[in-house]
C-alpha cells in the first residue's frame, strides 16, 4: 500500500511541477496522498456506470448498428451456417450447370431421333435398331413397336440360321452373329416389357375411372387391394394427373387427385402392415414346426441341387448341369437315373454331330486331306453312335442286379462309353496340323469337342454311379 501511495503521490509532484503560472493551487493535488484503498473502488464504479450508459445510448440509436452481432448476445454455428450458404451457392451452380447439360442432351437426342428415316423392309429395320444408340433403345421401340411383328422377328431369325449354320465362316460372320443375338434379345425383352408397360397402364385408368366413379371411396380401395390392383401403375398415373393439372393451373383437380394419392397410399401401406403381421405369424408357425422335427430328408431338397452336386465329380460340370438340369423332374435324387440321363444326352449329341461332320463332304473346295480327315471322323463318329447304345441298353437293362452281377454290368457300361470318347478324340486327332487348318476344321473341331466334353461328363457319372453302389453294398454286408 505504501508503494502504490508513494507512486500516486510521485505523478501527483510531477503534475504540479509542470503546472501554469497561477497564485492559486489546484485542487486536485490533494488526490496524491488519499490512500488507494479509498480511491480503486469510487474509481471503478465511474467506469462501469460509464461503459452502461455509452452502451446503452449506442444501442438506443438504432438497429443495423451492429452488423456483425458483436454487441448482441452470443450465437453458436455461424461457421457453419457460413459454410453451408458457400456449398449451397456451389451446389446450386453446380446443380444449374447438370440440368443445363442434361436439355441439351435431350435436345441432341431429339434432334438425331427427328433426323433419322424410318425405314420400310426388315432388312433396313434391323440396320437401323444397330444403328441405334443404347439411351435412344427403348424410345425407339415404342415408336416402332408395330413395326416388331412376328415377321419382322421371322426374318431376323431366318438370318441368324443363315449365319450359324454356314459352312465356312469368315471373322465379319462370327461378330455379325453375335451382334445379331444381341439384338435379338434386346428386341424381345424390349418388346415384351413395353407391352406390359402399356397393359398396366390401360389397367390402371381403368381403376382411376373406377375409383373416381365409386361412392364409397374406402371401400373401393379395400377391394382393389385385395386384387392386387393398388400398384406403381395407378401411382405413376395420378402423378401425371397431378403435373398436368399443376401445368394447367388446374388447382382444384391437383389438390383433388393428391387426397386421392394420399389415399391410395395409406391404403397400400395398411395392406402391407396387415400382410407383414400375418407373414410373421406364418413364419414364427414354420419356425416352430421345423424346430420340432428331428430330421431334415434329402427328398425334400431341389432335384437340380442334386444334379449340380453330382456334376462336381465331372471334367466340365457348368456344361454337365447345363445339360441335365431340364431332366431334374426325371432324375430326381436317383444316381443310376442320372447315369442314364447323361449317357442319353451324350448319345443325342454324338448323333447330331455325326449327322453334321457327314454334310461336311459336300463342302466346296475341300482339300484331299480334309476330306480323309472327314471320311475318318464320319466312321469315327458311327463307332461311339454304336457304342453309346449299347451302354444305354445295358444300364437299362440291369434291373435290380447285385453282386457280381452288377459289376459285370457296369465294366461293360464303362468300357464302351470309354471306347466311344477315344473314338470322339480320335476324330479329332485327325484333323491335327497346320495344312488341316481352314473352315472345315474349325466347323468339326468346334462340334466334336462339345460332344466328347458331354461323353466324358456321362462316363465321370457312371463311375461315380458305380462306386457309390459298390460302398453301399460293402455297407449292408454282415
Amino acid at each position: 500500500m505504501a508503494a502504490l501511495s508513494i507512486g500516486i503521490a510521485t505523478t501527483t509532484i510531477n503534475f504540479r511541477s509542470s503546472r501554469a503560472p497561477s497564485s492559486s493551487r489546484p485542487r486536485i493535488s490533494c488526490i496524491g496522498w488519499v490512500p488507494l484503498s479509498l480511491f480503486l473502488p469510487y474509481t471503478i464504479f465511474l467506469l462501469i456506470s460509464h461503459s452502461i450508459v455509452d452502451d446503452f445510448n449506442f444501442l438506443s440509436l438504432g438497429k443495423g448498428r451492429d452488423p456483425e452481432g458483436i454487441l448482441g448476445p452470443p450465437q453458436t454455428g455461424h461457421i457453419a451456417r457460413r459454410e453451408f450458404k458457400k456449398r449451397l451457392e456451389k451446389d446450386s451452380e453446380a446443380r444449374e450447370a447438370f440440368e443445363r447439360q442434361v436439355r441439351e442432351e435431350k435436345e441432341r437426342r431429339r434432334a438425331i431421333r427427328l433426323s433419322r428415316v424410318i425405314p420400310d423392309t426388315p432388312d433396313e429395320l434391323v440396320e437401323y435398331f444397330l444403328n441405334t444408340e443404347a439411351q435412344e433403345f427403348e424410345v425407339e421401340i415404342a415408336r416402332l413397336r408395330t413395326r416388331l411383328n412376328q415377321e419382322f422377328f421371322s426374318h431376323l431369325q431366318f438370318e441368324l440360321g443363315q449365319l450359324r449354320f454356314a459352312v465356312s465362316k469368315t471373322q465379319d460372320m462370327e461378330d455379325r452373329l453375335v451382334e445379331l443375338e444381341a439384338l435379338q434379345k434386346a428386341l424381345l425383352e424390349g418388346t415384351e416389357a413395353y407391352d406390359k408397360m402399356q397393359a398396366d397402364l390401360i389397367a390402371a385408368k381403368e381403376n382411376l375411372t373406377k375409383i373416381l366413379t365409386s361412392k364409397d371411396l374406402k371401400a373401393t380401395l379395400l377391394e382393389m387391394v385385395e386384387r392386387n390392383e393398388l400398384n406403381r401403375s395407378l401411382l405413376t398415373l395420378l402423378d401425371e394427373n397431378i403435373a398436368n393439372a399443376h401445368e394447367g393451373n388446374q388447382k382444384q383437380a391437383a389438390e383433388f387427385m393428391e387426397k386421392l394419392r394420399g389415399a391410395v397410399l395409406r391404403t397400400i401401406c395398411f395392406s402391407r402392415c396387415v400382410l407383414t403381421f400375418v407373414c410373421g405369424e406364418l413364419f414364427l408357425e414354420m419356425y416352430l414346426l421345423r424346430s420340432l422335427s428331428l430330421e431334415v430328408k434329402r427328398e425334400h431338397s431341389k432335384p437340380t441341387d442334386f444334379i449340380q452336386a453330382s456334376c462336381r465329380a465331372t471334367r466340365y460340370p457348368a456344361l454337365c448341369v447345363q445339360c441335365l438340369s431340364h431332366y431334374a423332374s426325371a432324375i430326381k435324387q436317383s444316381d443310376r437315373q442320372l447315369a442314364q440321363t447323361a449317357l442319353s444326352v451324350s448319345l443325342a449329341r454324338v448323333r447330331s454331330a455325326a449327322a453334321y461332320v457327314a454334310k461336311m463332304t459336300k463342302v466346296r473346295g475341300i482339300k484331299g486331306k480334309e476330306y480323309q480327315a472327314v471320311k475318318d471322323c464320319i466312321e469315327n463318329m458311327g463307332d461311339s453312335v454304336d457304342r453309346l447304345s449299347q451302354s444305354v441298353r445295358e444300364l437299362g437293362h440291369m434291373g435290380r442286379a447285385v453282386g457280381q452281377d452288377f459289376m459285370w454290368h457296369m465294366s461293360n457300361v464303362q468300357t464302351w462309353v470309354s471306347a466311344a470318347l477315344t473314338d470322339e478324340n480320335t476324330c479329332l486327332d485327325g484333323f491335327d496340323g497346320h495344312a488341316m487348318d481352314g473352315n472345315v476344321k474349325a466347323a468339326v473341331n468346334r462340334r466334336v469337342t462339345n460332344v466328347a466334353q458331354v461323353t466324358s461328363n456321362a462316363l465321370a457319372l457312371v463311375n461315380r454311379f458305380a462306386s457309390k453302389h459298390q460302398a453301399t453294398t460293402a455297407l449292408e454286408k454282415p
